[in-house]
């Protein structure tokens, strides 16, 4: 079985991967563009602006890779932006979304960022995005229409967003 978790930056998409990958066993596989700016020493939000806004190679170097490595597993998660999108045939595709001020909280916490500027960090790394990704691909990836499930993780815990996750895994299966 192949999972996608999708979601807004700072939603919980790390967290909810590795709980949800050793409650079923299954690898998790993490793609994202994070892993270029870590590599450089920079924010993410600096690449997306200094880099990928500049170049659609990041996004495709990306994209192929995910296609890739997806390939050498029966039982995996998928954690990325555009995983749902990669992976189209994938058997459950989750999105997760919070709000900004939750979100802000985390990638301040995450990022070391000053909680002064975590709100406007946010805004615009949603927008810079977004945009960026319906230049490339012409989509919203945030259109609920690519998932299985979308699920508010403001105000949840995570072990209980595994929890739903997993209820609504068994009625699919069934």
């Amino acid at each position: 079985m192949i999972i996608t978790i999708s979601g807004k930056a700072g939603s919980g998409k790390d967290t909810i991967g590795k709980l949800l990958s050793k409650k079923l066993g299954f690898k998790m596989i993490k793609g994202t563009m994070k892993t270029y700016a870590k590599r450089m020493g920079i924010d993410i939000l600096e690449f997306e602006m200094k880099y990928a806004e500049k170049s659609d190679e990041w996004d495709k170097k990306l994209d192929e890779w995910q296609k890739k490595v997806i390939k050498k597993y029966k039982d995996c998660i998928l954690v990325s932006m555009l995983s749902a999108y990669n992976i189209p045939n994938a058997d459950f595709k989750i999105f997760l979304t919070a709000s900004v001020k939750a979100r802000a909280n985390r990638i301040s916490k995450r990022d070391k960022i000053p909680k002064k500027n975590a709100v406007d960090y946010v805004k615009k790394r949603d927008r810079v995005t977004r945009n960026r990704i319906k230049r490339i691909y012409g989509i919203d990836f945030w259109d609920k229409k690519f998932y299985d499930m979308v699920i508010d993780t403001s105000k949840l815990e995570p072990e209980k967003i595994v929890s739903k996750i997993l209820e609504k895994l068994k009625r699919k299966i069934k």
